[in-house]
């Protein structure tokens, strides 16, 4: 397993590992049952809506700050920052995490849409 500079991106690996299970449930599904992939869309759009909210509410409420503060002690500590896709994880903006975070997943979700023969809808 690769090694990250903070366990909660082991998580975040860990859960892309589930998430494809769930593809692969989803993409068996639809195989199945084609009359129900609008369905699926319809349901991509809301739960993304969700997702996303989600996000904007975890990076606002302030509830990251003692992780960050954890973050920076370490970097601290052994002088290694804390990047992940470029970003100083100690460092960025509650915004720019936000965006970061975001635009990792949409970007992976896309591609998983499409292995689905689905097309992301925008909340």
């Amino acid at each position: 397993m690769a090694r990250f500079a903070n366990p909660n991106l082991v998580e975040f690996a860990d859960e892309r590992r589930h998430v494809g299970f769930g593809e692969n449930r989803i993409g068996s599904l639809i195989e199945a049952y084609p009359e129900k992939k609008a369905d699926v869309q319809k349901m991509q759009k809301e739960m993304s809506h969700h997702m996303l909210a989600t996000f904007a509410d975890r990076f606002r409420d302030g509830a990251i700050a003692e992780q960050r503060q954890r973050m920076r002690d370490q970097a601290g500590a052994d002088g290694v920052a804390a990047m992940w896709k470029g970003v100083d994880l100690a460092e960025a903006s509650p915004e720019d995490l936000e965006k970061t975070l975001t635009n990792v997943v949409l970007s992976e979700f896309k591609v998983r849409l499409e292995r689905l023969g689905l097309e992301y809808q925008t909340p």
